[in-house]
């Protein structure tokens, strides 16, 4: 367990702060925030001993925190805490704090903590979006108001570099806003769970996971139709229809077990397809795809040779079947119509190849199903053109699998 006082609070913002800025002169400016005649950013002893939890704040400071002016706090955090701190580490350091407000279990769930919005422990750990100069002086007031510093050494010494570094890979999860000036606090967490809500349906395609029902967002009551975030984990929410997330409060452990591996797979697709959709291609692919899309099939067109190459790639039946035919009628054609293009100048063969090799090496970092990577692949190619000839995008990526851009050969 962690616990939130000033000593752990301040080492969070210390390994957070910016080049140059010594602790001493961070941990004074955030006491004259509300004791502007309290001046210890010289006195070396005294600023170590409440970093690290072994004495309390001083009665100038905790005198006046009960009735300090928590908006004015605020302002002055904006101004004169948040330039001392290193800008990359700002979700960092909300992250460290919302981490250790959570595994605090002398905080009760109701227990106003972020004192300038009155958001409570449980207000803290729904939300992914704050105001960070909001969100630091009201967690300060609450350390100067509530929690005895001294004492405290032990807590303090878990909050260390790797601490802090082990939230690197949730930091796109944080985003920051400049005011809840037009909301509610309650306003502001539905919002906030339906950011999250809305990360779950970009998973699922905006679908029931379970029985892939299309669902909206909108609030309890008002349809059946709507989104229902079910925590499968501590770490793993999933995103279901009212009567799925019905079924799943009486289901087994080997029902859930399923759905979070399912959860899984599609977290996997989704980084696949961030992955792959950062290639450019060019616009001049979309001829290609117009000419194959209108290819007729006759002997001439057929592969006079067997695609050995497919044979000798794909383990899937459904999808070697697909490719094979395709290649055995299409291969010569694409090769042709691609062969035209390049010397008419109007494309780039070899780097429309590469990207497409470079888009499969990417795929196939995430994913092991050898369907679901053709089919991104072919999403992907989609996407990026004019999202007219779905069937050619198939056809493309089916001939460069025989060219050997898609999929390695399987060792015997």
């Amino acid at each position: 367990m962690k616990r939130l006082c000033f000593g752990t609070f301040a080492t969070i913002l210390k390994i957070c702060m910016a080049k140059r800025v010594t602790q001493k002169r961070l941990c004074g400016t955030i006491l004259l925030s509300i004791a502007p005649d309290y001046d210890i950013r010289s006195d070396d002893g005294t600023v170590s001993d409440l970093i690290l939890g072994k004495k309390n704040l001083s009665p100038y400071v905790t005198d006046v925190a009960p009735t300090a002016d928590a908006r004015a706090a605020s302002n002055y955090f904006k101004q004169n805490i948040l330039p001392l701190l290193d800008s990359n580490k700002k979700s960092l350091i909300v992250l460290a704090l919302k981490d250790m407000i959570a595994s605090d279990d002398t905080i009760e769930p109701d227990t106003v903590v972020e004192k300038v919005n009155d958001m409570t422990k449980k207000n803290i750990a729904g939300r992914d979006a704050f105001v960070l100069e909001d969100f630091l002086a009201g967690i300060f007031l609450y350390t100067a108001v509530n929690v005895e510093n001294r004492n405290c050494e032990e807590n303090v010494k878990k909050i260390t570099d790797e601490y802090i570094q082990s939230f690197e890979a949730q930091k796109t999860n944080i985003s920051f806003l400049t005011a809840y000036s037009r909301f509610s606090t309650e306003t502001a967490d539905e919002i906030a769970i339906d950011t999250h809500s809305l990360v779950l349906l970009a998973e699922t395609g905006g679908k029931c996971q379970k029985c892939g029902r299309l669902l909206g967002i909108k609030k309890e009551g008002n349809d059946v139709n709507y989104a229902k975030v079910v925590h499968l984990s501590e770490t793993d929410d999933v995103v279901l229809c009212v009567d799925c997330e019905r079924e799943m409060r009486n289901a087994s452990e080997e029902e859930k077990s399923a759905l979070l591996s399912d959860k899984h797979d599609l977290e996997n697709l989704m980084a696949a397809r961030d992955a792959t959709s950062r290639y450019a291609l060019e616009k001049q692919v979309e001829y290609v795809l117009r000419e194959v899309q209108l290819m007729d099939v006759t002997d001439d067109t057929r592969l006079k040779i067997e695609p050995v190459k497919v044979e000798r790639k794909i383990t899937e039946k459904r999808l070697k079947e697909r490719v094979l035919f395709d290649v055995r009628q299409l291969y010569e054609g694409v090769n042709n119509a691609l062969d035209r293009l390049s010397g008419e100048n109007k494309l780039n063969v070899d780097r429309f190849a590469k990207s497409v090799k470079r888009m499969y090496e990417d795929a196939s970092e995430k994913l092991t199903s050898q369907s679901d990577i053709y089919n991104l692949l072919a999403d992907t190619l989609f996407e990026k053109t004019s999202r007219k000839y779905r069937e050619a995008c198939k056809i493309i990526i089916s001939y460069f699998v025989q060219r050997c851009e898609v999929f390695d050969e399987i060792a015997e």
